[in-house]
């Protein structure tokens, strides 16, 4: 048992030692920097899981307590970020130590159990899921439950039993997509091995029944447990479910396991030219279940030399039992149907979709698939070395080390900042106490920046909707903003660099994917507040606007304490001719213009305005035009005036008038 420990902790240092060295660049600053390539952008996923682990630990519907309660206590140490990295790296020692162990229980020699060890440690598949899923990178539970589930099958004692429980615990309480793996896979593992492996060995039915039962039992607990933790799941399945169509997009390929990972620092390229020509974008990740064309190879030899060779050989036995579990694995990770031709075939997922429609992923089933390679690949190569011959074992070394080149990885490629530019780190390193506005809208996505910079940055939502906005600094100034962060690769961002800095901001900071404004103007008496009912900002070389059709109307503010009298300047043009608007303020109205087609200044005022919002609305008195009815250019939207650039101006501050002209109100 000495030289077993020592063995697995040799191994863990092995890969130790190369995960510091891939991650080394998240390992100089972890509560900045997050592990893994960025493959579908940044998505909300890691983000959501980091903020749950800053929150207090509760149990819920979407809790997996064996991976949240230890990431929460990690977070209670340092911060969210870096105890979602910290759980993240610590997987890949944990699953070369678990494949080891499987791999030398499954009579592997010491040194050809390393090699599906580290490569189920560091497979495409779980380098993908740990640049955003945590709980699917806890993959070293997979091995330990198969390990557990045949070791009772072998000796059911009541140790054996009691790991069988804790390691059934693991993988589904890790990850809810391994206990679906897991149960729809032991059937199969149970038959296989007991009927390839055990079945001729004395008290082997004995065993089997023990080992059914303590299934059946531990599954009557989970079913328990999941009526208290997600009881709203298990009475309403259908509340949770996902569209069909979402499992055909985030299924496997069968072709997906031969594909070089996008992550690869040379096929990268090809691999992502491959699924673009695919039509792959959104479920990309799914598809990062590379098996490796040497790993291939070699499992190739192992099923070989089970066939042509002595099928009892200890080394061979196990052999059909893992390459079954890794074909149904496949199998039940490919999408619902596939239809070739006038024939549809379907595929397992189409009937677990029935039972459990609140899960889609299935090509996680490729953890599976990737475990059951990797040792059969181990054994391939035992075989091969073992002819002793100088051909084999050159093809041995081969195989080896083109499985090698194919799990390659660049360190400097496997980490993104938590932030999406370098213009939101340098707001976050402000010593200062700022309050900054990022053009970008809020979303699912972008919502996190807000928490992870301190609520130092906002997103745009509500009255912020439109930076590009004449006068915007008005609303920044007036809501406290003291920066403008814009994004090289947005359409505000294109605006602003076509332009000169517009009045009341000053650059701030610059980099190549962001911009940072200070925000200089004075606090306004007055300004629009809000658009509404306008089309989205247009732009051309001279100028900027927004449409209107039947009626539209701004949120005027008078910040002041005291009412005012004010007059706007609004750039403006009426679409097709000239036409008449009609402007009411508060539901009064107050004044008509003749907006003339071609562009120009028109006044409205002056406007009696009282301390608070005010309604202004522009309502034509012609019903707008279908522009395509007149430019045959598909633009199906009713327009009738489009508004520039505006500038609002205090005519006078006296009581005694603005008392007049509201009636002595």
């Amino acid at each position: 048992m000495t030289g077993r420990v020592a063995e697995v902790a040799a191994v863990s240092a092995l890969a130790l030692i190369l995960t510091l060295a891939i991650a080394a660049p998240v390992l100089r600053a972890p509560s900045d920097r997050i592990f893994g390539m960025e493959i579908v952008g940044r998505h909300y996923d890691p983000f959501t899981v980091m903020q749950q682990f800053g929150r207090p630990i509760a149990l819920g519907v979407y809790w997996q307590p064996v991976t949240d309660v230890p990431g929460a206590l990690l977070a209670r140490v340092s911060s969210p970020v870096a105890a979602y990295n910290w759980l993240v790296l610590l997987t890949f020692p944990l699953s070369a130590a678990a494949a080891y162990l499987l791999a030398r229980y499954l009579t592997l020699s010491p040194v050809s159990a390393v090699i599906p060890a580290i490569a189920f440690a560091f497979s495409p598949f779980h380098l993908a899921h740990a640049a955003y899923h945590p709980h699917v990178a806890q993959m070293h539970w997979v091995p330990l439950y198969f390990l557990a589930l045949w070791r009772c099958l072998d000796n059911s004692t009541p140790a054996a039993v009691g790991f069988l429980a804790v390691s059934i615990a693991g993988v589904t309480l890790s990850n809810f997509y391994g206990g679906l793996i897991a149960a729809v896979i032991t059937p199969l593992a149970i038959t296989t091995y007991w009927f390839f492996k055990s079945r001729l060995e004395p008290g082997s039915p004995g065993r089997l029944v023990i080992t059914v039962a303590t299934l059946v039992v531990i599954a009557s607990g989970g079913v328990a447990y999941a009526w208290h933790a997600a009881h709203g799941v298990v009475v309403n399945r259908a509340a949770f479910a996902f569209p069909l169509d979402d499992l055909f997009r985030y299924s496997a390929k069968w072709w997906s396991y031969l594909v070089p990972p996008v992550a690869h620092p040379l096929l990268g390229g090809i691999a992502k030219h491959v699924w673009d020509r695919a039509g792959v974008d959104e479920g990309l990740l799914e598809q990062q279940v590379s098996l490796g064309w040497g790993l291939v190879a070699l499992g190739l030899v192992a099923v070989f030399g089970w066939l042509v060779r002595d099928r009892h050989a200890t080394s061979l036995a196990t052999v059909p039992v893992l390459a079954t579990v890794a074909f149904v694995a496949l199998v039940c990770s490919l999408s619902p149907e596939r239809t070739i031709g006038p024939f549809t075939f379907t595929r397992p997922s189409a009937f677990l979709y029935s039972v459990v429609p609140m899960f889609r992923s299935y090509a996680r089933f490729g953890a599976v698939v990737q475990l059951m390679a990797a040792l059969l690949a181990g054994i391939g190569a035992e075989r091969l070395w073992r002819f002793g011959t100088r051909r084999a074992r050159i093809a041995c070394v081969t195989l080896l080390a083109i499985a090698a080149g194919e799990y390659a990885v660049w360190p400097p490629a496997l980490w993104r900042d938590v932030l999406p530019t370098t213009a939101h780190r340098w707001v976050a390193e402000r010593p200062n106490r700022v309050h900054v506005l990022d053009c970008a809208p809020l979303t699912l996505d972008s919502a996190s920046i807000e928490w992870l910079t301190g609520y130092r940055i906002s997103l745009r939502r509500g009255w912020f909707d439109d930076c590009t906005e004449p006068n915007f600094r008005d609303k920044l100034s007036a809501a406290g903003y003291t920066h403008l962060l814009v994004r090289r690769d947005t359409a505000e961002g294109r605006w602003f660099a076509s332009q000169r800095t517009p009045e009341g901001l000053e650059v701030a900071a610059r980099f190549g994917d962001g911009e940072v404004f200070a925000v200089t103007a004075r606090t306004p008496l007055v300004y629009t507040a809000q658009m509404t009912a306008f089309y989205s900002r247009e732009y051309d070389e001279s100028w900027t606007w927004r449409w209107m059709g039947p009626e539209a109307s701004w949120k005027v503010v008078n910040r002041s304490d005291r009412p005012i009298i004010a007059a706007v300047d609004v750039e403006m043009t009426a679409f097709h001719g000239a036409r008449r608007l009609k402007l009411l303020l508060d539901g009064r109205e107050v004044q008509t213009l003749i907006v003339q087609e071609r562009r120009g200044l028109n006044r409205i005022g002056p406007l009696a305005l009282t301390p608070g919002d005010h309604e202004l609305v522009f309502h034509p008195t012609d019903p707008p035009t279908v522009a395509d009815d007149l430019m045959n250019n598909g633009d199906r939207r009713p327009l009738s005036f489009g508004f520039g650039t505006w500038h609002w101006a205090v005519e006078s501050e006296r009581r005694d008038a603005a008392k007049a002209s509201f009636g002595g109100r």
